[in-house]
């Protein structure tokens, strides 16, 4: 017997992290979480391979000295 899958769409973004960590490959959750509910406002980055390696040093640079 099959069970369904809970309505991700409806689930609190708490719930959703408890659900992922205990179905780690549940893609559909994963989606949720990582897609449809990301910051509109969070700084992107390009994909690493595409700069040079200077750049990506002193943006990991930049983010280890951040205070939490």
């Amino acid at each position: 017997m099959k069970m369904s899958k809970p309505d991700f769409k409806n689930m609190t973004r708490k719930e959703l992290k408890k659900y992922i960590l205990a179905h780690p490959t549940d893609d559909e959750a994963i989606q949720e979480l990582f897609i449809n509910r990301r910051n509109p406002n969070a700084e992107v980055y390009p994909y690493p391979y595409d700069m040079p390696y200077e750049e990506v040093e002193a943006i990991f640079k930049s983010k280890l000295n951040q205070e939490p």
